[in-house]
């Protein structure tokens, strides 16, 4: 299924072939199709309405987000990103089987989102990121993680611990977040970095255009495996907007912190 027009307003061209062992041209049926159109629109909005109501984000819209204020939430996220497996980890292991055809095509899109991370280099494309940040690399080194990127990176196993029965669920959210993540980006290269008259960071802009795909990837397995079923598609629907808000609200809480530092040194 080609959906690429769904999300040409708000998504660069990706800027380097990424690593991928998936068929992204199964057909689907023509009910399953409709509704992935549909809730691709609906949770494209509510990205945007989460960001326009985040303090964070109306910062950076603003033009009023500071160098020192972007190096402290990206340093964090940093620490958040080197573990982000774990959430995948999560989801796979809640997978009841890998014969059944949709959790099989659901550990697959987890196992390829991974695998790509990681064959393709994210995470050192990533620290060239801080580095157009202006951060050195003794400087990314010397950074703990705070408690906002601890309770972040708690949240998915506090709501979806093994042991719960909500694997498309989990599944869900997680791919809210991936979409959030391409919506998110593309606001900060037009707000911060073109604001500034700085070049696109290679990860900002790949991201602002391979998450969508890793949301295609993570919720037509859901969206498969309850069709028909409005009570099932209520409930995971409910899910990616968590999802969405929760990764929302750690901007916000980077965003706090940092202000409850500056303030601290002013005291002083």
């Amino acid at each position: 299924m080609k959906t690429e027009s769904t999300f040409s307003s708000i998504c660069p061209q990706a800027i380097a072939l990424t690593s991928s062992r998936l068929n992204r041209d199964i057909e689907l049926t023509p009910a399953v199709k409709a509704q992935f159109g549909e809730i691709c629109s609906k949770t494209i909005a509510y990205c945007h309405e989460a960001l326009d109501n985040s303090r964070f984000f109306s910062l950076l819209k603003a033009g009023t987000v500071s160098e020192a204020l972007m190096q402290y939430t990206f340093l964090q996220y940093h620490h958040w990103r080197d573990r982000l497996h774990q959430w995948f980890g999560l989801c796979i292991v809640k997978a009841g089987s890998c014969t059944d055809p949709d959790e099989k095509s659901a550990i697959m899109s987890l196992a390829d989102h991974t695998f790509t991370d990681l064959e393709d280099g994210h995470s050192e494309m990533y620290i060239e990121f801080l580095h157009e940040l202006g951060l050195s690399d003794a400087e990314i080194i010397a950074v703990q993680r705070s408690a906002a990127t601890i309770s972040y990176e708690r949240s998915f196993f506090d709501e979806f611990g093994y042991g719960t029965d909500n694997f498309y669920e989990a599944l869900a959210a997680l791919s809210g977040r991936e979409l959030c993540v391409s919506v998110r980006n593309v606001r900060l290269l037009h707000s911060y970095f073109d604001a500034r008259g700085m070049n696109h960071p290679a990860w900002l802009s790949l991201h602002a255009e391979l998450e969508v795909n890793h949301f295609q990837d993570s919720i037509r397995p859901v969206l498969t495996r309850y069709d028909g079923d409005s009570t099932k598609l209520s409930s995971v629907i409910k899910a990616v907007e968590r999802g969405i808000n929760r990764h929302v609200q750690y901007f916000d809480d980077l965003l706090h912190e940092y202000k409850s530092q500056v303030d601290s040194r002013n005291e002083c």
